[in-house]
């Protein structure tokens, strides 16, 4: 069930039409771990200005994939590069060393073992250059209904005043000069705990945004679900060896563009944004960002996720997997695979196979993922509408919370009646 196959890459008449060429990581100043999928580089020119984002829609639609993408020739960041559809799963995966089908018992291994340590590396990111300010990276305006340029793929690093409780999460950037910005810190997350920390002082809140490190911090900085330590011992725990950070707050050493800052606690309006679940956000109250540096190593591409598709859902469905086998099995019960579908946008639909499917399953799975709406345990969920058609189930029901308000209901289902008969042979 967690198999998934890539289509067949598309052939040299398509790609000529596409403007696209193969390329291998090392040409384009990505890790090796990009080389377990298919790597392209578009030379034609296109600006920072929808014209990435369409480009990379498009090929989706004709390809029935998002192909990871570097665009050599941003016509208004002359200069820069802009990496697309930076974590594919297979990339996930290679940067994790894991293998898909075994990855989900390895992964749950590793998150219950020791952390490595967490080293301070004074000279690194010695590779970066400063730069003037956000104006000089080639931060993309996604959709036309988007309110302005966005950092999708930075991942925020924020700390208590005490420097403890280090939390990684991917946070919506908004630029509005070179120098100020405006990030969305729901009220829900840690980074927003920490702000009102540092609120409670009197002072803002320091703030590194990082991109271009190991893939793997992506999937630790997109965890939602509920995971133990702070972020760079889950890193450490998940990479089966030592983290090296620099600066503060800290920030992986390999990190190719670097911002940081200070989160005001003043507020002021941000968006419209096109949000991963396939819908516009309103405008709403984002907090001032003062960006106080931006550092990029020379050449390297700057990842962009375009939200929605493809490209942001995979994330959200692939910490979500590993994280909630892990926990189920870590309360003893009997789960063999765990898949999010991206089709329900990578959390609102889990698929749980178990060859001793119950509801005990299922009510543990709802209590640790509140998000989804649908849970699905079954002995072989492969095709989950045959599997619906043949079994019996049981449901259990709860409300549907979505921003502290009741929208109707979630349900979990337990295949526990298996079908009667023998197997039609084909």
């Amino acid at each position: 069930m967690s198999v998934h196959p890539s289509p067949a890459g598309p052939d040299p008449q398509e790609l000529a039409r596409s403007g696209l060429r193969p390329v291998v990581p090392a040409e384009v100043g990505l890790p090796p771990c990009y080389g377990a999928t298919d790597l392209y580089a578009c030379d034609a020119p296109r600006s920072s200005v929808i014209e990435v984002a369409r480009t990379l829609a498009e090929l989706e639609r004709r390809w029935g994939t998002r192909p990871t993408t570097v665009f050599t020739d941003i016509t208004d960041r002359p200069g820069s590069r802009v990496l697309g559809h930076p974590y594919p799963r297979a990339v996930l995966l290679a940067a994790l060393g894991a293998d898909e089908g075994g990855h989900l018992t390895e992964l749950a291994s590793r998150l219950s073992g020791a952390p490595h340590r967490v080293t301070v590396d004074p000279g690194g990111g010695t590779a970066r250059r400063q730069l003037d300010g956000l104006d000089d990276l080639p931060v993309l305006h996604h959709r036309p209904g988007d309110g302005g340029r966005y950092v999708t793929a930075g991942i925020g690093v924020t700390t208590r005043p005490d420097g403890s409780a280090v939390n990684l999460g991917f946070y919506c950037v908004q630029v509005v000069s070179a120098h100020r910005a405006r990030i969305f810190l729901d009220r829900r997350t840690d980074a927003h705990r920490n702000l009102d920390a540092w609120e409670a002082t009197g002072r803002p809140m320091p703030i590194s945004v990082f991109l271009g490190a190991d893939p793997l911090y992506a999937v630790v900085a997109a965890t939602r679900l509920p995971a133990t330590g702070d972020d760079y011992q889950i890193a450490s725990r998940l990479l089966r060896a030592d983290v090296r950070v620099g600066g503060s707050p800290p920030v992986p050493v390999e990190a190719t563009h670097v911002i940081t800052g200070l989160v005001h606690h003043r507020v002021e309006p941000e968006g419209p944004f096109g949000e991963f679940k396939g819908y516009y956000v309103a405008e709403r109250r984002g907090n001032v960002l003062e960006v106080t540096g931006v550092t990029a190593r020379p050449g390297a591409p700057f990842p962009s996720i375009v939200a929605g598709a493809e490209s942001g859902l995979t994330l959200m469905g692939f910490q979500n997997e590993y994280l909630m086998y892990a926990q189920l099995r870590a309360r003893g019960l009997p789960v063999t695979d765990v898949r999010y579908s991206l089709a329900a946008r990578g959390e609102f639909l889990a698929l749980i196979e178990s060859e001793h499917p119950s509801l005990e399953l299922v009510r543990e799975a709802m209590r640790f993922d509140v998000r989804s709406k649908l849970v699905i345990c079954g002995p072989a969920l492969h095709d989950v509408a045959q599997a619906l058609a043949t079994h019996g189930f049981v449901t259990h029901r709860e409300p549907y919370y979505r921003k502290g308000r009741v929208e109707g209901e979630r349900v979990g289902l337990a295949l526990v009646i298996p079908p009667t008969g023998r197997p039609v042979e084909y």
